[in-house]
């Protein structure tokens, strides 16, 4: 290999590893945040996050190896061409295409290891990570179960815990029924003193287990008819989460992403399925093929993207990397949709888009070799001229819309002496008064801050949007949901990210700014000339604060309709029916203010009338005191509740003291009124923080514990400020580097963010949600902790 294959490997491999741990980390990050609740509320060791972290990557490496291909190409050989070293090599009788052979050796090794990685790891990996959440789904079912919430994850049972023991986790007062009620002919509940849920053995079967039970039953057939029994221990077995059957399932029928391409090719040729699933293989086969061959693909379109003659030729380079990304992106998801609906053959599809970019590639490569500008006049210039005018027009409108100011004084003609004689005129001039704050240095770092910060922003939300895009794409494909849903799902789904990954974003700008500023000596500048590294970071961490402002302004008012939006947006697009659980219209099961568990089968809120109506009655023991059923239930103008056509039971000690039917009406007074049933129930996300406290103290009134809500309502203050303890925190980092660059300063920030985000999790779901600590302490206390961390570490550095 010559030296200077070597030395463009070289330039390539630095920026290559910075976009592959940069790409991979946040697509990380993003995992953790999704299994992180999972794995600590159920008490599974942090082995099991890894494990899932681990059997997830090769879909994430898939996906970032191609990305950082492209981006450290694009990078290194802007490097090379704003150094003019692409100029001195050209003198040198060294044309751009002698620079491909390293380019392409680098890529075709990459593109070599990501299909294998595609063919062989992928599909073992999708199929493992499966299995692997279907079994934790099955472990530690106890341990999930919150007081006085409903849980009917399992078919045809409702289960509901009046206590819970914090330490011991054992259930006081439990509450199991017929999911629904209202249609089955033959309902049986059970009330029992204490239980829990156990997973047997063999991980086959979820039984509830209970002590000191009572068991009802009734047939609305026979409504006279009233069966009571009592039990000393009995034991119910649940609908299993993961059953035999399930297991076999998914050995035998797995989706196509865990497919590998013998066993796809078998499913196309498979008479016996669907034409949709036929041409569905067909597509993933190609698809496991020509996305892997992406790096090749971008190896060769990025040498001649990268070697314009440009003074910004790593910027310039990392905007250049996020639109070839997204137009790729962009052409093989119109692809698959076209190949799905059969407007096209899976392989034109698939390859497509590696084909029109290769093309694309030499094409450029020519112009360039030719010192042409990479596009024809004819296309660029009515587009700049167009764009020109537009800004030309703009600015114009702003000047005109702004005040005129006044003239100088001191420009003005003199006036005549008020004698008319020749009279003399003092002209006395003030000094304006120039701030201090912004001046030309801070106006500097903070433009460097905010290009850095908008580079590394497209960035994080283009990846997260493809990861997105990535994992729900089949089931797009398959609904066919209108492209206006798709753009606007896509929309909300940006600013939530935005909102997410914000502190990470602020913590690898600020490092990466304040490297460039060392790596080029103008840190040094600003010490020999006086100013303190102190007063040098204030630009970045007024950016910080402005972040933290626009964080906490998308939480408290765009993101609760936002989020709410994206929910209904992301069930039409995936051909999914709305959440029922969303509604109380729709719910069925209820905890009333006082001592009652509604059930019916539906609620019209015009006019306020339930159907098939029960309702529970217990007593302060938590023991079944009284039973109603109604076919409706109307609320009238009195404040009460009209009956009709049903009965009404009450209980002493287990036994049954009283029945009364009544086949009309029967007027009668309960505590919940119609706002109760109609109430909209949304998750914390989707509620602004006065909502949320207002829904918080609503349950605390009608005795439930809210201790995770609380948690989220103290959240909602303390996460818009992580960004500007990243800031505080990346500092004192960033002015220790020096000249070591800003590979170092994200490598770093990579360790940084982790490391806040162990701590965040453990604060908040592992010390907070349980109640070890107060809400506040939980939300604030990693802001504290890495906040008098980072004050701790500017005492070590040389102001």
């Amino acid at each position: 290999m010559r030296r200077l294959d070597r030395y463009v490997l070289r330039e390539i491999l630095g920026p290559l590893t910075l976009g592959f741990l940069v790409y991979t980390a946040l697509l990380v990050i993003q995992l953790l945040f999704k299994t992180a609740e999972m794995i600590i509320r159920k008490g599974l060791p942090l082995s099991v996050m890894g494990e899932i972290v681990l059997l997830s990557l090769p879909n994430i490496v898939v996906l970032t190896i191609p990305m950082a291909l492209l981006f450290g190409i694009l990078i290194a050989v802007g490097r090379l061409s704003s150094d003019s070293e692409i100029v001195a090599l050209r003198a040198s009788g060294i044309g751009l295409s002698r620079l491909y052979r390293p380019v392409l050796l680098l890529s075709t090794v990459l593109t070599v290891a990501n299909l294998a990685l595609s063919v062989w790891v992928l599909p073992w990996g999708n199929h493992r990570l499966i299995v692997r959440q279907l079994e934790l789904g099955a472990q530690s079912v106890s341990s999930q179960v919150q007081p006085r919430v409903f849980y009917d994850q399992w078919t045809n049972k409702t289960l509901y815990v009046f206590e819970v023991d914090p330490d011991t986790r054992d259930w006081t007062g439990v509450f199991v029924a017929d999911s629904n009620l209202a249609d089955n002919s033959v309902q049986r509940s059970t009330l029992a003193q204490r239980g829990r849920v156990e997973v047997d053995a063999a991980g086959e079967r979820v039984v509830l287990k209970l002590e000191d039970a009572v068991v009802h039953e009734l047939d609305l057939k026979r409504q006279d008819k009233y069966n009571i029994s009592k039990q000393a221990f009995t034991e119910i077995v649940l609908t299993e989460q993961l059953t035999t059957d399930q297991r076999a399932k998914i050995n035998s029928a797995k989706g196509v992403r865990e497919l590998s391409i013998p066993e796809l090719q078998v499913w196309a040729r498979d008479v016996n399925r669907t034409r949709e699933d036929r041409k569905l293989a067909r597509v993933e086969i190609q698809k496991k093929l020509s996305i892997p061959c992406a790096g090749l693909v971008f190896g060769i379109l990025a040498l001649p993207l990268g070697a314009g003659h440009r003074r910004s030729g790593r910027s310039a380079g990392f905007a250049l990397s996020l639109l070839v990304i997204l137009v790729y992106w962009v052409l093989i998801s119109m692809g698959e949709e076209s190949a799905r609906a059969g407007r096209m053959s899976a392989w034109v599809a698939m390859w497509g888009p590696n084909l029109l970019l290769t093309g694309a590639g030499f094409w450029l490569l020519r112009r360039r070799n030719h010192d042409q500008p990479l596009l024809p006049p004819r296309f660029t210039d009515p587009v700049v001229g167009f764009l020109t005018s537009q800004l030309r027009s703009w600015v114009q409108r702003l000047r005109a819309a702004l005040p005129h100011r006044r003239r100088d004084e001191s420009r003005r003609e003199p006036r005549p002496a008020a004698s008319g004689g020749a009279g003399t005129q003092i002209v006395i001039r003030v000094a304006r008064m120039r701030p201090s704050f912004p001046n030309l240095l801070d106006r500097y770092v903070a433009r460097v801050f905010g290009m850095v910060f908008l580079l590394t922003l497209a960035s994080g939300l283009l990846l997260y949007v493809v990861a997105d895009f990535t994992e729900k794409a089949s089931e797009i494909l398959k609904a066919a949901p209108p492209l206006g849903a798709v753009l606007d799902y896509y929309k909300y789904l940006s600013l939530d990210a935005f909102f997410r990954i914000a502190p990470i974003l602020i913590l690898v700008t600020t490092l990466i700014t304040f490297a460039l500023l060392s790596r080029s000596n103008e840190v040094t500048a600003a010490k020999a000339l006086g100013i303190s590294v102190f007063r040098l970071a204030v630009p970045a961490l007024c950016g910080a604060l402005a972040v933290t402002g626009f964080s906490a302004y998308l939480q408290s008012v765009i993101l609760p309709a936002a989020n709410e939006r994206m929910t209904e947006l992301a069930n039409e697009i995936r051909g999914r029916q709305s959440v029922r659980a969303q509604r109380r219209a729709d719910r069925q099961w209820l905890f009333g203010q006082d001592r009652y568990i509604y059930h019916y089968r539906s609620y019209d809120p015009k006019k306020q009338s339930l159907e098939r109506l029960q309702v529970f009655e217990f007593d302060d023991q938590k023991q079944l005191v009284g039973r109603l059923f109604a076919d409706r239930a109307t609320y009238d103008q009195d404040g009460l509740w009209d009956f009709e056509h049903g009965w009404q039971r009450r209980f002493v000690a287990d036994r049954q003291t009283e029945f009364q039917a009544f086949p009309g009406v029967v007027k009668a007074r309960y505590p919940e009124r119609p706002e109760f049933f109609s109430t909209e129930v949304r998750k914390p996300e989707q509620m602004t923080y006065g909502e949320l406290r207002q829904y918080i103290e609503d349950l605390e009134r009608s005795g439930q514990t809210a201790t995770k809500l609380k948690v989220e309502l103290q959240n909602k203050i303390a996460y818009p400020a992580i960004s500007l303890v990243m800031a505080l925190v990346a500092l004192p980092f960033a002015f220790r580097l020096g000249r070591q660059g800003a590979l170092y300063g994200v490598g770093l920030s990579i360790v940084l963010g982790m490391s806040f985000l162990v701590v965040y999790l453990f604060f908040i779901q592992l010390l907070g949600e349980t109640g070890v600590l107060p809400p506040a302490v939980a939300a604030w206390g990693p802001n504290v902790i890495f906040a008098l961390w980072s004050g701790y570490l500017f005492l070590g550095v040389r102001t």
